[in-house]
């Protein structure tokens, strides 16, 4: 098994198998490999300083996972005596993108990957995380508080308190569109059909969502509701048209290259949602500060400016200041992964409806665009699965179903045959009871319905819920 990394890497992660719960695969008689991304941060003055360095780029794109892979195969055969007869991928956000570029560009090294949450086009990315955080700030009272290494800190824009009432309001609107009121939403769709932040008005208080005048504790300003609703729609000009990244129209039989927005989603204002990335807490910057925003001055804004304000980039005149091409983009965004299917390869990806990184959306329009090129989801369902995970976030966290392992049952598929459908997930961390549940992820365009016994049935039991076909103009495709 090939441990994908994380981030921008710079350090060897422990090789002992990060596969969700069947963590660590080390204990259950794997091989396992890990690798840096070609680079360490503990050697650099600033971490994002090693793009400055096209072959360090290189590295972080693809080398350093391929020079890997075939190191670890090799060492496998000394020691053994035998090469591993099946080899796997598992990877989530960086491992993820990385979980890609081994589907499209190395097809003959994994039997199988599990691609979580991929940052498969990275400019684009960067670009959604900054016109996110660059909503937030527009906001925030000035002057604003700055730590001593100049990160903003914009938590007053949109406290903890404000964040629970948009909460309280997109759970009210849409929980129960999927027959249950369980503090998930699993008939989304229906839910953008219905929620608009700005006329919303609450069934218990029949107060609005936006306040109709001054500011109070029971209503946001329509400041906020219009920065939620940039954030969702995703970067736009003046003119209203959306933003495409250059770097993503250079890949051979590329994925449509659109910057997109983050879906509401149950767990959008959750502490794991938006709020860790695009918001802060009252002491901390906001994460895609040194993510996506920490990326744009040394590797897409080209030349490279190290001193660039990522929060000052303007979405109409600095388009032209775009990196046009990078391999970090075009290793990762080709819809033809023919080579890796045709020898039996199989891919499964998930990714977290309430992920404020990488916009699920991206996700979505991958593997639809994906399955168009092979006759349709259900013939790609042959070779792939996608699962999408309410109210997760990044990787994991929010009051979701975030513990399950993937790799058992693609194991499974490529050396039985047996095709993966629902898959059990678990989490602990729900809001309401039951605290702790197990749910079906559904393999998409399926979506979990409850059909236990009526409320308050047992909500926590897997048992209790199957997976639907909606109608198909319910399917959430990324239109």
């Amino acid at each position: 098994m090939f441990q994908g990394g994380g981030g921008t890497e710079g350090s060897v992660p422990p090789a002992t198998g990060t596969a969700g719960t069947l963590s660590p695969t080390l204990a259950h008689g794997w091989a396992v490999a890990s690798q840096d991304g070609g680079h360490e941060n503990s050697e650099l003055p600033v971490p994002n300083q090693f793009f400055l360095d096209p072959q360090a780029v290189i590295d972080h794109a693809y080398r350093s996972i391929d020079v890997t892979a075939q190191t670890a195969k090799y060492l496998i055969n000394v020691y053994y005596g035998d090469g591993p007869r099946r080899s796997y991928w598992v990877g989530c956000s960086t491992g993820g993108r990385q979980g890609m570029v081994m589907s499209q560009n190395f097809p003959d090294y994994f039997d199988g990957i599990v691609a979580g949450d991929p940052v498969y086009d990275l400019e684009a990315i960067s670009l959604s995380e900054d016109w996110g955080v660059e909503q937030i700030y527009d906001i925030t009272p000035q002057p604003v508080q700055r730590l001593a290494n100049g990160s903003p800190i914009l938590y007053p824009a949109f406290p903890l308190s404000d964040q629970q009432l948009f909460t309280k309001a997109i759970l009210q609107a849409c929980d129960g569109l999927d027959g249950t009121v369980d503090g998930v939403i699993d008939n989304l769709p229906a839910c953008l059909e219905k929620f608009d932040p700005a006329s919303y008005i609450f069934s218990d208080t029949h107060q609005r969502l936006q306040c109709t005048g001054p500011k109070t504790a029971s209503c946001l300003s329509k400041a906020q509701i219009e920065a939620v609703e940039d954030i969702n729609e995703g970067p736009r000009s003046s003119r209203g048209q959306a933003i495409r990244a250059p770097a993503g129209a250079v890949a051979h039989d590329h994925v449509d290259n659109t910057v997109f927005g983050y879906q509401y989603d149950g767990g959008f204002m959750a502490p794991t949602g938006i709020p860790s990335r695009k918001i802060g807490t009252p002491t901390t910057t906001p994460g895609d500060y040194a993510l996506g925003l920490g990326q744009l001055p040394y590797i897409w804004i080209q030349p490279p400016d190290p001193s660039f304000d990522p929060l000052t980039f303007n979405f109409n005149s600095d388009l032209n200041r775009l990196n046009k091409n990078s391999v970090l983009v075009t290793y990762s965004t080709s819809l033809d992964i023919k080579k890796f299917t045709r020898r039996g390869g199989k891919i499964i990806w998930y990714h977290g409806l309430s992920d404020p990184g990488p916009p699920v959306i991206g996700t979505i329009r991958y593997y639809n665009e994906m399955a168009q090129q092979n006759g349709g989801l259900g013939d790609a369902q042959k070779f792939s699965r996608l699962y999408l995970v309410p109210n997760m976030g990044h990787c994991s966290g929010g009051p979701a179903t975030d513990q399950f392992d993937l790799l058992s049952p693609l194991v499974s598929w490529v050396e039985q045959g047996a095709e993966p459908d629902p898959i059990v997930a678990s989490g602990t961390n729900f809001t309401s009871p039951p605290t702790t549940r197990s749910r079906p992820l559904c393999p998409y365009p399926e979506e979990a319905r409850y059909t236990g016994s009526p409320p308050p049935g047992d909500l926590g039991n897997a048992a209790n819920y199957k997976c639907i076909e909606p109608p198909h103009h319910q399917i959430l495709d990324g239109d």
